[in-house]
Formats: C-alpha cells, structure tokens, sequence
C-alpha cells in the first residue's frame, strides 16, 4: 500500500511537470495546435487503451482505484507531453536522422511507462508485447502529426483571410 502511494505522488509529480513542459511548449508552438493535440492525443490514448484493455480483453488491470489513478494520471499529462513534444520536434528544421533518433527516444518512453506498470503488477499483458506497445504509439504519433499538419495549415490559413 506504501509503494502505491509513493508510486501515485511519482507520477503525481511527473504530471505536475508535464503540464509546465506543455505551458512552455504553447510559447513554441501555436497555443491551438498545442491544445487540440493535447486533446487528440489523450482522446487517442484512452480509446485505444480502453479498446485493448476493455473490449479485447489483450492486458488486464488490478482493479483498485488507487492503482487505476496512478495509470491514469501519467495517460492524461505524461504520454500527451511526450507526444506534443515529439510533434514540435517532428515538425522542426533538424535533420531527418536527428528525428528518427528523436522518435527512438519518444516511442522507448512512452513504452517504457506500460512496462513500468506491468512490473509493478499494475497491469497485465495476456496477449500484448512490447511490439504492439509500440505499434500502438506509432500509429497514435502518425494521427496525431498528420492532426497538426492540417490544423497548422487551418491556422494560418485563417489568418491570411480578410477581415474587412
């Protein structure tokens, strides 16, 4: 019960710092991309979750509320910053090496917080692995670019219309 609570406040804090790394990222980026990215992305993350988890019945979580806040949490700030960030990068002057490395770094993290879960027996995979972790955000990143590129254009798009 101890480790729950502290494992809780930890990603408590990680979300703490993930919403001041978003406010930071809106003084980048446009704060409406930033913001309707941020709502793709959770929107995205839970129904794919809910799809595996639910319907398909692929992993199993513990059914304590403590333990469900404390994967939900990281789900509504940590994975949508990692995400948001990775766009901004995507969409920046780096060279093409430089983002796939980015996206090597992005993809193992957000992994990496299902794996942290599964050896804490916070959740389970029957008939899931790593691969479809990161399928899964894979696809999730693809949306959620091809989502900001047309919005980007939407925005600017706008702004050259004239109003008088």
């Amino acid at each position: 019960m101890v480790t729950n609570i502290k494992t809780l406040w930890f990603f408590l804090i990680l979300g703490i710092l993930s919403f001041i790394y978003l406010y930071i990222l809106m003084k980048k980026m446009n704060v409406t991309n930033v913001l309707g990215c941020y709502f793709l992305s959770n929107i995205l993350i839970t129904n794919t979750g809910l799809i595996i988890n639910l319907n398909l019945e692929l992993t199993k979580q513990a059914p304590n509320q403590l333990i469900f806040w404390t994967q939900k949490i990281p789900e509504l700030s940590l994975k949508p910053a990692l995400l948001l960030w990775f766009i901004y990068i995507l969409f920046s002057k780096r060279t093409i090496m430089s983002k796939l490395i980015y996206l090597f770094i992005f993809l193992t993290a957000l992994v990496s917080i299902e794996i942290v879960f599964v050896h804490m027996g916070y959740l389970e995979w029957v008939n899931w692995n790593v691969f479809y972790s990161c399928l899964r955000y894979s696809l999730i990143t693809l949306l959620l670019a091809i989502y900001s590129f047309y919005l980007e254009k939407l925005i600017h798009k706008e702004k050259e219309v004239n109003t008088t």
